[in-house]
């Protein structure tokens, strides 16, 4: 995914309660999330190595927004958006092939 909608308001809600560090994290974490479009590894060294950032910033991030899976960790809303997308891509590349929607009024 090339872009996201960044909703400031929400984002401020989320991490209001975040130290900086831990923010920052959130929010590579969030590009690359939308970047790579799939979860993070299990393993916290590896997601820290891609955030640049210590395991005992990276960690409690994790714990706190994302859910542990056996793909690895899922942030649910992302992973929501990021589903939804592939979808409409898919119909709208569908549709295209079947000449796309027809025109009001045209005869």
């Amino acid at each position: 995914m090339d872009w996201y909608k960044h909703d400031i308001p929400k984002y401020v809600a989320e991490t209001d309660e975040l130290p900086d560090a831990e923010d920052l994290a959130y929010r590579r974490m969030r590009d690359i999330y939308y970047t790579t479009e799939k979860p993070f590894p299990p393993e916290i060294e590896t997601v820290s190595d891609w955030v640049k950032l210590d395991d005992d910033v990276v960690a409690p991030v994790l714990e706190k927004f994302f859910k542990p899976t056996p793909e690895g960790y899922v942030h649910e809303a992302w992973q929501t958006e990021i589903d939804h997308r592939k979808f409409v891509s898919v119909t709208n590349r569908r549709n295209g092939h079947k000449g796309g929607r027809k025109r009001r009024g045209v005869v």
